[in-house]
């Protein structure tokens, strides 16, 4: 028997979109909604315990009704716009902790974790979840990243290098596989004084946004093609 919260789960949805473009006042809504879907999830799983282990798998159970996986990432966006970090703080932990991750597809979530809790503040524990982090996923580019930030908040300038260079041992080649680190080492090199190495990449990032912007408007992009249903990150 399906949980008759869903219901309301739908309009306090329908009412945070409205509030996004101005039409409803109270945006109290997008903190109430995630409330009342991790309070849903518990109850489903208080009668199956395999309820929607993975966040990916929470449409599916719900026939796609809801589009849950898009309206977080719109609330998670809203709350980080709106710089109520201590409520996106616990929303990402929240969402870390209920649900199973396969390798990687929590890095999003990782990654505005550090960077809320540097804002507010907690910039030695944001360190050290980084380093956790490429404890366990020492490949993944967008841990690296995280890391990269949250030592220059520390000021542990020799762990963001290794970071850097580990990732990008070729300063004169961005591409999409690793811009992200391209900006992360810019900032590095601005906060540390090095402006050689900053002008290298930003010549780098420069030459790689050059080439995007020709390639999306040369005749030959096709826009179908290109959007596979997944945002960047």
């Amino acid at each position: 028997m399906k949980n008759k919260k869903w219901n309301k789960f739908g309009k306090l949805t329908e009412k945070c979109y409205l509030n996004m473009i101005g039409a409803e006042k109270d945006g109290s809504c997008w903190e109430q909604a995630f409330e009342l879907l991790m309070e849903i999830i518990r109850e489903e799983r208080e009668q199956n315990p395999n309820y929607a282990p993975e966040l990916e798998l929470l449409d599916d159970a719900t026939d796609y009704a809801y589009d849950i996986q898009g309206w977080l990432e719109d609330c998670l966006d809203e709350i980080d716009m709106r710089e109520n970090y201590k409520a996106l703080l616990n929303m990402c932990n929240s969402l870390l902790d209920m649900f199973g991750w396969p390798e990687y597809t929590d890095s999003d979530i990782k990654f505005r974790k550090a960077a809320v809790m540097a804002r507010l503040g907690q910039k030695k524990e944001a360190a050290e979840f980084c380093k956790k982090w490429l404890h366990k996923e020492p490949e993944n580019l967008i841990a690296a990243c995280a890391g990269v930030y949250a030592f220059i908040e520390v000021k542990a300038f020799e762990e963001a290098d290794k970071l850097v260079e580990q990732f990008i041992p070729d300063k004169t080649q961005c591409s999409e596989e690793n811009d992200m680190m391209f900006v992360a080492a810019s900032i590095l090199y601005q906060v540390t004084g090095r402006k050689k190495e900053k002008k290298i990449v930003e010549k780098a990032l420069k030459t790689y946004e050059e080439y995007l912007e020709e390639y999306f408007e040369s005749p030959e992009f096709d826009d179908e093609e290109y959007w596979d249903g997944e945002l960047p990150f």
